[in-house]
C-alpha cells in the first residue's frame, strides 16, 4: 500500500461518505479511530438519509448534510468550519464536485485508483477496491494511514442509543404490532433488496419462514418500497394461515434509526446484501445472510463488519468479477437464480436457530 504521511496532524477534519446504507456504515469504524484514536474532531458529510446513523455517537461532533440542489450552501459551511483535512473515503461524484473547490484545506486524503485523483488529493493512498480482497470497512481505515493510523485493533461499525431512546421505540413497537408478545421476542426477516447483488430465491425465503413459524417463532419482515411490500405480501399469504398470527409486517413503517432499534432488540436477523442488513451488524444482533460468488459482490467485500452471525454463499467457481454472467456461467446448467438457489434452506435455518439470543426477560 503506497501513501505518505502527513508531517503536522490536524485538528478537526471532514469526513465525506455520500452514498448508501451499508456503504455508510461500513464506514463507521473510521470515525471511532480519528475520534478516540487519533484525537481529531470530526464532522461527517453525509446524505439526510444517512444521518440518523450518527445520533448520539460520541466521536463525531458536526453533521453536514450533502443535496446535489444546496451544493452552493455546503460549500460555504465546509468553508466556514476551516477544517485542516478533508478525506473522502470514495471517489463519488459529491466528493469528486466538491474538492476541486475545496484546494485550500491543507490536508487532502482519498483513494488513489485512478492516476486523475492526484489532481484531488495530496496525500491519496492506493487503493483498487474492485480487486475486492478485503472488506470495504478495512479498505476505509487503511485511508487513515497516512494521518499516523497503524491499522491495529480495527472497530467494529455500531450505533449508539440512549436508554430513554431505547424505551420510547418498545412503547412504539407495541402501538405499531398490538399483538406481538413482548416475552417471546421476534427474529427481523428482511428479504428484499435494491438489486446491487444476487438475492436468495423468494421460494426460498417462504420456506425458510414455514420452517421459522413451525418451530414457535415470532417474525417481524421488514422492507422498503413498493416491490418490496408486495414481496412481503407474497411470502406472508404463502404461510399456512394457521401461522399467520405469527407473522408480523412493518414495511415502510420505519425510520433507519428505528429499524437498528428493532434490530437491536431482535433475537435474530435474517437478509440479503442490502443496507439494513448492515444496520443489523451494527446494531449487535446475530445475522444470516447470503451473497454471491461475484467478485465485486462478494462477502470478502461487503459482509457486515465484525458481525456475528453466519454469511452464505454459494460454493461455486465463479468467474464473473462484476456482474452474473447468466447463460455464461462456467457451471454447466447455472443461471441467475440457480446460483443462490444453491444455498439450500435447511443449513441457514439451522444457522438462525443456534445462533438465536434468549428471549425477552418477563415483566
Amino acid at each position: 500500500m503506497w501513501y505518505r504521511s502527513v508531517k503536522e496532524a490536524p485538528q478537526k477534519i471532514l469526513v465525506c461518505r455520500t452514498d448508501r446504507i451499508g456503504d455508510f456504515v461500513s464506514s463507521l469504524p473510521v470515525f471511532e479511530v480519528l475520534g478516540n484514536r487519533l484525537g481529531l474532531k470530526v464532522s461527517v458529510l453525509c446524505r439526510p438519509l444517512t444521518a440518523p446513523l450518527l445520533e448520539n455517537n460520541p466521536f463525531v461532533s458536526q453533521v453536514i448534510l450533502y443535496q446535489p440542489q444546496r451544493t452552493k450552501e455546503v460549500l460555504e459551511e465546509i468553508k466556514a468550519a476551516d477544517f485542516g483535512a478533508i478525506l473522502a473515503l470514495v471517489n463519488d461524484p459529491a466528493a469528486l464536485g466538491l474538492l476541486p473547490r475545496l484546494q485550500e484545506i491543507p490536508v487532502r486524503i482519498g483513494p488513489l485508483s485512478k492516476p486523475k485523483m492526484l489532481f484531488y488529493y495530496n496525500y491519496p493512498v492506493l487503493q483498487k477496491r474492485s480487486r475486492s480482497v478485503q472488506n470495504e470497512a478495512d479498505y476505509n481505515l487503511d485511508l487513515l494511514r497516512p494521518l499516523g493510523y497503524d491499522g491495529s485493533n480495527r472497530p467494529k461499525p455500531k450505533l449508539y442509543f440512549t436508554e430513554l431512546e431505547e424505551q420510547g421505540f418498545l412503547g412504539r413497537l407495541q402501538e405499531l404490532l398490538p399483538r406481538l408478545d413482548p416475552t417471546q421476542g421476534y427474529v427481523v426477516v428482511h428479504p428484499g433488496m435494491s438489486g446491487s447483488a444476487l438475492n436468495w430465491p423468494e421460494s426460498h425465503y417462504g420456506e425458510l419462514l414455514g420452517r421459522m413459524v413451525e418451530r414457535g417463532l415470532r417474525v417481524v419482515l421488514t422492507g422498503m418500497g413498493a416491490q418490496e411490500a408486495l414481496l412481503v405480501d407474497r411470502l406472508v399469504q404463502g404461510i399456512p394461515q394457521r401461522f399467520q398470527p405469527q407473522v408480523f409486517g412493518l414495511v415502510d413503517r420505519l425510520g433507519l434509526r428505528e429499524l437498528g432499534l428493532l434490530c437491536r432488540f431482535a433475537r435474530g436477523f435474517v437478509g440479503p446484501s442490502t443496507g439494513p442488513t448492515h444496520v443489523a451488524g451494527a446494531a449487535g444482533v446475530p445475522l444470516v445472510s447470503f451473497y454471491p460468488p461475484i467478485l465485486v459482490q462478494s462477502a470478502t467485500r461487503w459482509a457486515p463488519y465484525q458481525a456475528q452471525g453466519q454469511i452464505f454463499t454459494p460454493d461455486l467457481p465463479c468467474t464473473a468479477k462484476r456482474c452474473c454472467q447468466l447463460g455464461a456461467c462456467p457451471v454447466k446448467g447455472q443461471a441467475t437464480s440457480d446460483c443462490m438457489a444453491s444455498l439450500a434452506v435447511e443449513p441457514v435455518f439451522e444457522a438462525i436457530w443456534s445462533s438465536l439470543r434468549p428471549k425477552p426477560a418477563g415483566p
